[in-house]
């Protein structure tokens, strides 16, 4: 089927080439084919290079431009809104080009949480037969096949391409995080978001939005969506309230279910019993009560797992259907990943908030039988503010607190080491310095004793570790794993004493 841009959008700018036949849209001049509508977004560090792009796009075939301001050139008009509407654009276009059942979305925000909850849903869908798509940090597919991902919220026409083409391989659903920049750009425009559900807010990417408060209405656009049928939020959250009150100012009326580990809530879980090999919990609902038995580790994994659920039963499963596969859950890469060796227990997370990892350490604190490590650093080029309270974060929970570098990116990396330990007391607190990461992981391991519980927080997933700007291949499991295997073949006692 023919369409034109004409068909996409109504301008009062009407020239002869709204009217051509469309090949497709797109925002990088290098890849723009002919016949295509070139979307020149103005580049915050470079705004002076907008205009060159479009000139290129026009040059490699580009059918026209559209930009937010004018750029002064022929076949170009003018949209100044055009990040909110390029999504809508996009579905539009790929529906009318090749007409397909649109996948079902659930969508989930939270400083925390995000990636386990929409892995989890993925995971608890694909358990009940279902084709599921999981989008964000820690990559994008259908279960179990997932590429990786360049951010955690696409952009939107690479969005909805994406959703489109699970779709066309059959995915029913599709389980999606939606980050504060990816809402407040309108990245997530586009989607038919049909159950949307909230996991917490700390502090976090402050360097973008300023205050929390502004962080706080960027994730509660979640709720703001004309689809949405049901909204989900952790009632112990410090800011449910806020996006409670955007689901109830919702014009589209969506359900609000609220879920809660501390008080009473729709959702409600009682008698926790934790141990190394997960978590035990009653679950009390409108529905009944049910035993549940998670093989994830920690607290925050409880509430993570139960937005998980309430999402998987509000698209149409019977949540004792979903309880009984619960134990067959893995959970998402470098999210409380564990490797065991013998007594001792290694896990790498992704912790890198100071809410993040003194959650993190206090939920392991329950499981520890000797000292706990935390072995942590600082991304570069971010939110400096956040720094000491990172170390502060690790002297407060754990027994050992291990400074190394995170992602320097292109900061020098002493000051990164200076802010970390700006105003911070160290006297009365076991602390290790060490720059490179690698040489941090193997002396944790070979420190740890019988008993300990060793935490290497930050990167998570991660297989890389970018310094000057260059990424270079780095992966914390496979770090923890070499250096347990370098030491058991070690001629040295098993576990040295510190």
């Amino acid at each position: 089927m023919s369409i034109t841009f004409q068909d996409l959008y109504t301008a009062e700018k009407i020239t002869e080439w709204m009217s051509k036949p469309l090949s497709g849209l797109s925002l990088d001049s290098r890849k723009v084919e002919a016949g295509q509508i070139f979307i020149a977004l103005n580049s915050f560090s470079q705004p002076e290079k907008t205009r060159q792009f479009a000139v290129s796009a026009l040059a490699n075939g580009a059918l026209a431009v559209v930009s937010e301001v004018d750029l002064g050139l022929e076949h170009s008009v003018v949209v100044p809104d055009v990040r909110h509407l390029m999504g809508q654009w996009q579905k539009q276009y790929l529906q009318a080009t090749t007409p397909v059942q649109a996948v079902r979305i659930l969508a989930v925000t939270g400083t925390n949480g995000k990636t386990t909850i929409s892995r989890l849903v993925a995971e608890l869908l694909t358990l009940q037969g279902e084709k599921c798509a999981v989008m964000g940090t820690t990559g994008n597919g259908i279960l179990p096949n997932l590429e990786a991902s360049s951010h955690t919220t696409l952009d939107a026409l690479h969005l909805q391409s994406a959703l489109h083409e699970y779709a066309q391989q059959g995915a029913a659903f599709a389980a999606i995080e939606a980050s504060s920049h990816g809402l407040e750009q309108g990245r997530l425009n586009g989607c038919d978001i049909e159950i949307a559900a909230y996991s917490n807010l700390s502090r976090d990417h402050l360097d973008y939005h300023g205050t929390l408060e502004a962080y706080a209405e960027a994730k509660s656009g979640l709720f703001k969506f004309a689809a949405l049928k049901v909204a989900i939020i952790n009632l112990d959250d410090a800011y449910a309230e806020i996006m409670l009150n955007a689901a109830k100012a919702n014009p589209a009326q969506p359900k609000i279910l609220t879920y809660s580990t501390t008080q009473a809530a729709d959702y409600q879980v009682k008698d926790i019993q934790y141990s190394l090999n997960g978590a035990n919990f009653k679950l009390i609902t409108a529905q009944g009560e049910f035993a549940v038995q998670s093989p994830l580790l920690g607290h925050f994994n409880v509430e993570n797992l139960l937005a998980s659920l309430i999402s998987a039963e509000q698209a149409g499963f019977d949540l004792a259907a979903l309880i009984a596969v619960v134990a067959q859950l893995k959970g998402a890469p470098g999210r409380m990943q564990v490797i065991r060796d013998a007594e001792r227990l290694f896990v790498v997370d992704y912790a890198h908030t100071p809410d993040a990892l003194t959650q993190v350490l206090k939920t392991l604190k329950r499981h520890v039988a000797q000292n706990l490590w935390a072995v942590f650093g600082c991304g570069g080029d971010r939110d400096r503010g956040k720094r000491p309270l990172m170390t502060q974060a690790a002297l407060d929970g754990a027994d050992v607190a291990l400074l190394t570098s995170d992602n320097p990116r292109s900061e020098n990396p002493e000051q990164i080491f200076a802010d970390m330990k700006n105003g911070i007391a160290f006297s009365t607190h076991l602390v290790h310095e060490i720059h490179d990461r690698r040489e941090a992981i193997k002396f944790a391991v070979n420190h740890a004793q019988v008993g300990d519980i060793v935490v290497i927080a930050g990167k998570g997933h991660e297989n890389y570790q970018e310094v000057d700007g260059v990424r270079h291949w780095f992966d914390d499991v496979v770090e923890v794993q070499a250096a347990i295997d370098a030491q058991h073949h070690s001629t040295d006692s098993a576990y040295p004493a510190q």
